[in-house]
């Protein structure tokens, strides 16, 4: 299950200028078994691949099985990088949370009781 937490749209002004992405705020992952989530950027609805996709992940090894609890810790987080070969013209710019390869979906929010930002900037080349 994919869901996007946070979006805007940026006006960028030149097809050869590399884009600088950043999130900034709270990231909270639960379960009461292994779980892990991914949050990454996608720009008009692509992940970034040059030079590599913008992500940071969250994994859980286990709740308290003997309390029956579970861990819910909220933290803030950043989650930045640098995306090439984005043309220019008006860019929707999106954080996404999904499921990391081979693990369990925990139960994530993002931007709990908090301000959570987007920051974009244009870096010419």
């Amino acid at each position: 299950m994919y869901t996007v937490s946070q979006d805007c749209t940026f006006t960028k002004l030149r097809s050869d200028s590399t884009l600088r992405v950043l999130f900034s705020g709270s990231l909270r992952l639960k379960c009461k078994n292994a779980c892990c989530q991914r949050w990454y950027f996608t720009f008009n609805g692509a992940e970034c691949t040059g030079p590599l996709p913008i992500e940071s992940i969250i994994y859980l090894d286990q709740g308290s099985p003997e309390l029956n609890s579970t861990i819910n810790i909220h933290r803030t987080s950043s989650v930045e990088g640098l995306c090439e070969g984005v043309k220019s013209g008006l860019v929707d710019v999106a954080v996404w949370v999904g499921t990391c390869a081979d693990y369990p979906r925990g139960d994530a929010s993002t931007g709990w009781n908090s301000v959570s930002r987007i920051i974009i900037e244009e870096l010419p080349k």
